[in-house]
Formats: structure tokens, C-alpha cells, sequence
């Protein structure tokens, strides 16, 4: 359900943040590279990776999409409920966000979750929200059909609502966005989504994914996940 995919990158990335990297040489187009984006990351030289950017499409729910969006060195697209039915997007895919995880408040840290419900509890709450879910969904229908405007009818959509949204950025505001939300304490759904990210740029951008993992910079510790 959380889920992203590459829209697009910068063609040559790596390549081309090194050759502004080196604006001020006699050879910009320098063939090697590897040891001047580590020198860079692990000295805090991070205004070189502004000269590339990425974007891409992510699917998840409404309960997450302000947390994504909160990140305001990002540009973003994110569907409307103004103009469109959410549940029409999505009626050929297997998504079926009413089955979202339920799980234990940690004691100590509010901001963590990570062991299921026991399973009594567990299909109790289940078949509440199922029976909730259809409820929702006919009245949202239902009041359509009469002809309440969608921007009105949206007010009765729950926070699991599906939707989908473009993030587009430099691969510095990605490469803190990932070493952030990557790691443990961020809710669990966000960080699917995160470390989605991270594993497509480790493809895209292998030489700045390896100095990044080697970081000991606490604030790119997300980036550890993909050694």
C-alpha cells in the first residue's frame, strides 16, 4: 500500500554533481569521481548535490501524506478529492487500506509501534472497521449520487482514504529525507515509504549511497539500512 516509484532522475546524476563540483578546475569532466561525492558527504559539502533532482509517485493514505508533505524543501503533487473519486483511482489495484496495521502503543515512546495486537483483540477491530469501511463508502456514494459536490462529500472520508501523490526534489533534500525517515522511529508506514526511496537511488546514485552508509552523521543513519 506504501508504496513509491521513480518518476524520473537526472540523466548521469553522479556525473554531472561532480563536474560542478569542480566548476572552478581546468578539467571539470575529470573521469573519476568516487573520491571527490565522499570527500564532499563526509565533510558537510552538501549545496553539490542540489545540482541534480529526482521525483517520484507514491501511493499510501491520507494519514500519511501530511506527514510526507511536511518536508517543505520538496515540491508536491497530490490527488484531489475535490475533483475526483479516491476509490475509482484505485479500484484495479490490489490496495485495500481498511486492512492497516493495528498495533500496540510502546510505553515509553509515543512516537513507536511495532508489535501487532493480540489476535482476539485483533479480530474484534477488524470486523468493526470492515463493517465501517462499507458503511463510509455507500453514504460517500450514496451522496454523490445525489448530487453532493465531491469537496463536501470528501468530509466523511476516513484518514485510511487512498491516495497519490509526486515529490519532487534535489537529491540533497532525498538524501536527508531518506537519512531522517529511514530510520526506526519513524512510523512504520512513512518509513516503507522512505526506504523505497533509498533503495531506488542506491541503484541510481551507487556512488553517493555508499558514502552516505559509511556516514557517522546521526541525522543519514537511514542510510545504513542498505550496506
Amino acid at each position: 500500500m506504501h508504496t513509491a516509484t521513480l518518476d524520473w532522475v537526472t540523466p548521469e546524476a553522479e556525473r554531472v554533481i561532480a563536474r560542478h563540483a569542480r566548476v572552478s578546475t581546468t578539467n571539470p569532466d575529470k573521469e573519476e569521481y568516487k573520491k571527490l561525492i565522499a570527500y564532499c558527504i563526509h565533510h558537510g559539502h552538501w549545496s553539490i548535490l542540489e545540482q541534480a533532482a529526482a521525483s517520484f509517485e507514491i501511493v499510501t493514505t491520507r494519514a500519511i501524506s501530511p506527514q510526507i508533505l511536511r518536508h517543505r524543501s520538496f515540491s508536491f503533487q497530490e490527488l484531489s478529492q475535490r475533483y475526483t473519486n479516491p476509490w475509482e483511482i484505485f479500484q484495479d489495484s490490489h490496495v485495500r487500506p481498511h486492512e492497516f496495521s493495528l498495533r500496540q502503543q510502546a510505553e515509553k515512546n509515543r512516537q513507536s509501534s511495532t508489535i501487532e495486537l493480540q489476535y482476539e483483540l485483533l479480530e474484534g477491530f477488524r470486523k468493526r472497521i470492515y463493517d465501517l469501511d462499507n458503511i463510509t463508502k455507500q453514504l460517500y456514494e450514496d451522496m454523490l449520487e445525489a448530487g453532493v459536490a465531491r469537496e463536501c462529500a470528501r468530509n466523511i472520508l476516513p484518514l485510511y482514504t487512498p491516495t497519490r501523490l509526486h515529490m519532487q526534489g534535489t537529491i540533497r533534500s532525498f538524501v536527508h529525507y531518506v537519512g531522517l525517515r529511514g530510520q526506526p522511529d519513524t512510523q512504520l508506514e512513512h518509513r516503507q515509504i522512505a526506504l523505497s526511496i533509498g533503495r531506488i537511488l542506491v541503484d541510481q546514485l551507487p556512488v553517493i549511497s555508499e558514502a552516505l552508509s559509511e556516514s557517522e552523521d546521526k541525522s543519514l543513519a537511514g542510510w545504513k539500512y542498505f550496506r
